[in-house]
């Protein structure tokens, strides 16, 4: 009888295998960055969507248009997940931001929100205009950020 490591199908097996391993493992990081790009785009879409009636802006539309002609190189998204910027106005529960971009970005302020100058905590009431933040959060599907963490600088 001959060994069972002898018969030339197991290294065939073996080999197909590993090859499918790395196809599964190739397309989960494929997918992973699908999703992301996704996310990101739709954040962009929703926000564009969403800005006149947020503020009202120019007829044209919220992004001129690009100096090379049109194309995708990822300068026209917007980042969903937060904003570095200056205060502008607070109201009940939401952030006016004029990011470093110099557009204005509405944020959910939310009880969960955690806002921070240094080790001191401090409420949506403590923001002031002209104070420079560091805001991170999740994208909402009204195009606007959800803060779960502002830090407050230069106080």
């Amino acid at each position: 009888m001959k060994n069972f490591k002898d018969f030339p199908w197991l290294k065939i097996a073996k080999a197909l295998l590993i090859a499918l391993g790395v196809v599964v493992i190739v397309l989960a990081i494929f997918s992973a960055g699908m999703m992301a790009g996704f996310r990101k785009a739709q954040f962009s879409f929703q926000w564009g969507d969403n800005y006149h009636h947020m503020f009202g802006g120019p007829q044209q539309g919220w992004l001129p248009p690009p100096p090379n002609g049109p194309g995708f190189r990822g300068e026209d998204f917007i980042n969903p997940n937060g904003v570095v910027g200056t205060v502008i106005n607070t109201a009940t529960d939401t952030l006016f931001i004029q990011g470093a971009d110099n557009v204005e970005k509405s944020i959910v302020v939310s009880s969960d929100t955690v806002i921070r100058n240094g080790r001191a905590t401090l409420q949506l009431g403590d923001l002031k205009p002209d104070d420079r933040v560091v805001i991170l959060g999740i994208p909402s599907s009204t195009g606007q950020i959800e803060a779960k963490l502002i830090r407050v600088f230069n106080r």
